[in-house]
């Protein structure tokens, strides 16, 4: 064993017992993680990127973070393939990441309450930007690339388990998440570990196009059922948040995939669903009706009032944005806000990055947006056909960006830690998806 792994052995075992000797037992729990992920990370790096994919919607931030940090800790003490690592983030998607991540920090350092726009920044975007640097440096082999999606998709369906448990063992559903005079019969949305039904559906359909494409990759019978199972029960649980917006983007999301892989599956899919409605429970049918009567809506008649202040504060803060912590927000909105219209966003990515990043911000965002498609296209015809895991991975990305783009116009995607860990990891998959590509093509 050499020195540096013998110090992060001896790291992880202080950690352990640090852990046992604190007197509080989610302290203890914590510390004892900690040291376990830090042991066997120090093992097999890899092993530690499915940790963090298991891990993702299941931990809470502090422990999430920790994870994180832990993991760059033992990247700078151990033996590195750099040439590789400084290959792999060579590509426009990382160029538009790391510009975009730069536009938040100028706007941290330009907001009108600097110190708690900087805590957000380097508490969540700054933590963000280091998981997807780990991912696309780490990641570099296939084999690595469907192990870590393959425990996406457990943890996700593990969450989505818990969330179906919910539907049938909670009464009631919060007032704030759905207008009963529209929606009488929509007794619970369900959210599993998400603070809302809204949140939940943003991490899940970011999962279920990379689920639903790997479907297609395995030529085993077994993997393949069992891969479909996984997306069965991550798609009932989409159901059950009865969030019409994670619907919609879901299926325009999922639709573009199944186009992508085959135009059979599309026109199967519409079958399918045509049918399906036709026997769907009328709770289900009469939601999806409410979203061609959005003015008779509460919470959609609630989105269009809040939208109302964004113009103002565009004209006022346009050029850097007021910043983009909630305290911030909710002292500078206060002013703007429609009588008794409180809000602590506005419900869409692109107002609200405009308003609390300005132009640049929602600039490279759309260049951000534009850079992922544009990548993962790149990398279908430079793979051509050649490894069909890495063809439906960028496939996949295609799909769950866009369905995140869409629910992006009635929530604000970055509203919540794990959607936003979800929403960089989609970003990276694709990055790695082309790096991937560009290797075996060099490798010819």
């Amino acid at each position: 064993m050499t020195k540096t792994r013998l110090m992060a052995l001896l790291t992880a075992i202080a950690l352990i017992v640090i852990g046992v000797a604190q007197y509080k037992v989610g302290l203890i729990g914590e510390f004892v993680l900690m040291g376990a992920f830090l042991g066997i990370t120090m093992y097999r790096s890899e092993y530690g990127l499915y940790l963090l994919a298991m891990a993702l919607p299941i931990l809470t931030y502090r422990p999430l973070l920790a994870l994180i940090l832990l993991f760059i800790l033992v990247m700078f003490v151990t033996p590195q393939d750099y040439e590789r690592m400084k290959s792999n983030l060579k590509n426009h998607l990382n160029l538009a990441v790391f510009l975009f991540w730069a536009a938040l920090l100028v706007t941290a350092l330009t907001s009108v309450h600097v110190v708690e726009s900087m805590q957000q920044f380097l508490l969540y975007f700054f933590v963000s930007f280091l998981l997807y640097l780990l991912l696309v440096a780490k990641i570099n082999s296939r084999d690595v690339l469907y192990k870590f999606l393959i425990s996406l998709f457990i943890s996700a369906a593990l969450v989505s388990i818990y969330g179906v448990y919910q539907y049938f063992t909670l009464d009631f559903t919060t007032a704030a998440w759905v207008d009963v005079s529209q929606n009488p019969d929509v007794k619970t949305r369900v959210f599993a570990t998400f603070e809302n039904p809204n949140l939940f559906v943003q991490y899940l359909i970011m999962v279920l196009p990379f689920n639903f494409a790997l479907i297609f990759y395995t030529r085993s019978w077994t993997n393949r059922i069992l891969l479909t199972i996984l997306a069965a029960i991550i798609g009932v649980a989409v159901i059950l948040t009865f969030s019409r917006g994670g619907w919609l983007a879901l299926f325009v999301g999922v639709g573009v995939l199944a186009t992508m892989i085959s135009r059979r599956l599309l026109v199967v899919g519409l079958i399918a669903a045509v049918i399906g409605l036709n026997f769907a429970p009328d709770v289900i049918t009469h939601r999806i009706l409410t979203i061609f009567e959005p003015k008779t809506d509460s919470s959609s008649a609630f989105r269009f009032q809040i939208w109302k202040a964004a113009p103002p504060m565009i004209r006022e803060f346009w050029v850097t944005g007021i910043g983009s912590d909630l305290t911030t927000f909710k002292k500078v909105y206060s002013d703007y806000m429609m009588p008794g219209v409180k809000a602590n966003h506005f419900h869409n990515i692109y107002i609200m990055n405009f308003v609390t990043g300005g132009i640049m911000t929602i600039l490279l965002l759309l260049y951000m947006f534009y850079q992922s498609f544009r990548t993962a296209v790149v990398s279908l015809f430079v793979n051509n056909g050649k490894n069909r895991l890495v063809s439906l991975v960028a496939k996949g990305g295609i799909g769950a960006v866009m369905a995140i783009g869409i629910a992006g116009l009635t929530e604000d995607v970055w509203h919540q830690y794990r959607v936003d860990f979800m929403f960089w990891i989609t970003l990276a998959l694709i990055s790695v998806a082309f790096n991937l590509s560009r290797q075996e093509k060099e490798n010819v």
